[in-house]
């Protein structure tokens, strides 16, 4: 996905999920995007994306700790919300799968 394409599914995904909140996108040497979607005072969706090594990840951050995310640090895997410490094997998530899930898991 070409860095244009995902910051412009990053904004998509924030207006449809998260209408009413803040987000900041930072852009870095053309080639790393940083998404910070401020959902509380005390919740926030953090998302990176480096163009130039595919490197991808999504996190729920909640009280200053993840508390579900998802990576493609040497292979796709979701930390999951009963243990984020633990990696499970998935295939890759699509950014609206993401932010339907953390959306879900906030409204609980």
């Amino acid at each position: 996905m070409t860095f244009d394409a995902f910051k412009s599914e990053i904004i998509t995904n924030v207006r449809k999920f998260f209408p009413n909140v803040r987000s900041t996108i930072t852009e870095k040497r053309g080639i790393i995007l940083e998404a910070r979607v401020d959902i509380s005072e005390n919740a926030f969706l953090e998302i990176y994306h480096n163009v130039l090594t595919g490197k991808k990840s999504y996190a729920l951050i909640t009280n200053g700790k993840r508390i579900l995310g998802y990576d493609n640090y040497k292979h796709w895997h979701l930390h999951p919300l009963d243990n984020p410490a633990r990696h499970i094997p998935c295939s890759e998530p699509s950014m609206e799968e993401v932010f339907s899930e953390m959306k879900d898991i906030l409204s609980d």
